[in-house]
């Protein structure tokens, strides 16, 4: 089969990713910043989007510059903040499993006690 030699990518994909990962980095972000919230805004974002279709890495390139304007960055940033609102409101998962950033760096053993209480509490109800 011909299909199998070439590989179909969806260039919006890789722009609403890297959006949403500035977003993500930024120090005062008020919502849960775990692998999922962030899947579920990139898997929102890109719903709401056209998608941009390639089948070489040539023409996911040339896509990526063509399709990398200041209007189309700005519609990607508007989906991303839409998305980030309905994940912050509605999360896939419990919000006390919810892992917030503070100003300082994420300390790895409070997050583990965090985890560690979460569990507790499953266990007791």
């Amino acid at each position: 089969m011909i299909i199998e030699k070439y590989h179909i990518t969806n260039v919006m994909e890789h722009i609403v990713e890297e959006i949403t990962n500035e977003m993500f980095a930024m120090p005062n972000i008020d919502m849960c910043i775990c692998d999922r919230c962030r899947a579920d805004v990139i898997a929102l974002a890109l719903n709401h989007l056209h998608p941009k279709y390639v089948v070489t890495e040539k023409g996911r390139l040339y896509s990526e510059l063509q399709n990398y304007t200041f209007q189309t960055r700005a519609e990607v940033l508007t989906e991303v903040l839409k998305a980030m609102e309905k994940v912050k409101e509605h999360p896939s998962h419990p919000k006390e499993e919810s892992i917030y950033r503070n100003e300082e760096n994420i300390d790895l053993d409070e997050l583990e006690k965090h985890f560690e209480n979460i569990s507790n509490n499953k266990k007791n109800k």
